[in-house]
């Protein structure tokens, strides 16, 4: 572990990465856009969702050799549309078995994928239902998904915005700390779980860039830290949507993206000095414009690249 005092001095190497291709992929010439992501030198595999109804074959066009980390958040979000009670973290009996039952298939999803040749990293899960999740209903039921067989798989927890007074939420999930205390819990009793610290959420939750430093360090310190992911938010309406959207805004420095975006390299480069040597690091942003053509969505997202693997 590097010291607390050294870590604004150390530099990275260039880094590879997980890209959440879906949300900047293109309505048609999918094909191409996901050939041409092979490209970008920095990637080295592609973030999957997995929805309410499962997940979708391998991107077509989208190199053989990249592994995959499949995220639940998709499918978790809309099922909370028809269910508010679903959730690892529910104390309601139902809606807790009922997302036990959706991790389940997505377990059989990576099998699939694994069955197919595609390495699969990471899944990442999340303590919903919205302002009614219990750190106990998720313990117990992150210790029943850890007794099933991942393999080389690791299941990590991707930390959403809790609620905080005089806010509106975009996921309300439990706090920080509480999903720490978990998987403190859980690791000392030799789980093997771990935490994503996704930046657009963390500062939709403080409503303050720094507080994503300060997360990073905490989780780090608790040793529960797997992994970062970057994608921005504004504070004020844009193109994307209401102020504070979590529709993954892309650093103000990549090319048409909003002036607002809190995002940007220097935020970056303190978060990774701040989370050392992790496993999982990525980014995901959209892109906005829908009539942007394959070459330009490419550019934009090796400026992104280029941006977050230093």
């Amino acid at each position: 572990m590097i010291p607390a005092a050294a870590r604004k001095s150390v530099e990275f190497p260039k880094m590879s990465l997980i890209l959440g291709a879906y949300a900047a992929q293109p309505a048609v010439e999918t094909a191409s856009f996901y050939a041409g992501l092979g490209a970008i030198d920095s990637i080295r595999g592609l973030e999957l969702p997995f929805g309410p109804l499962g997940g979708g074959p391998w991107p077509e066009g989208a190199p053989g050799g990249f592994s995959a980390v499949v995220t639940a958040i998709p499918g978790t979000m809309q099922r909370l549309q028809c269910s508010p009670s679903f959730g690892l973290a529910s104390a309601d009996a139902e809606g807790r078995n009922e997302a036990l039952a959706y991790v389940s298939e997505l377990r059989s999803y990576v099998s699939r994928l694994e069955g197919e040749g595609h390495s699969v990293e990471a899944v990442e899960l999340h303590s919903a239902p919205a302002y009614s999740s219990s750190a106990s209903a998720f313990e117990r039921s992150l210790r029943e998904i850890l007794e099933w067989d991942w393999g080389s798989t690791q299941v990590c927890i991707e930390h959403c915005d809790a609620p905080r007074a005089g806010h509106a939420s975009e996921k309300g999930f439990l706090p920080l700390e509480e999903e720490m205390e978990v998987l403190s819990t859980l690791g000392a009793s030799g789980a093997r779980v771990g935490l994503v610290i996704n930046w657009g959420r963390s500062v939709i939750e403080s409503g303050d860039p720094g507080s994503v430093v300060a997360q990073l360090a905490e989780a780090r310190e608790a040793g529960v830290l797997y992994g970062v992911m970057f994608s921005g938010c504004s504070p004020v309406e844009t193109e994307f949507g209401y102020p504070w959207i979590d529709a993954h805004l892309p650093a103000v420095e990549v090319t048409g993206a909003p002036l607002s975006s809190l995002l940007n390299r220097h935020e970056i480069q303190k978060c990774l000095t701040a989370a050392g040597p992790v496993p999982l690091v990525g980014f995901k942003i959209g892109l906005g414009d829908p009539g942007l053509g394959v070459p330009e969505r490419l550019q934009r997202l090796a400026q992104m690249s280029a941006l977050t693997a230093g």
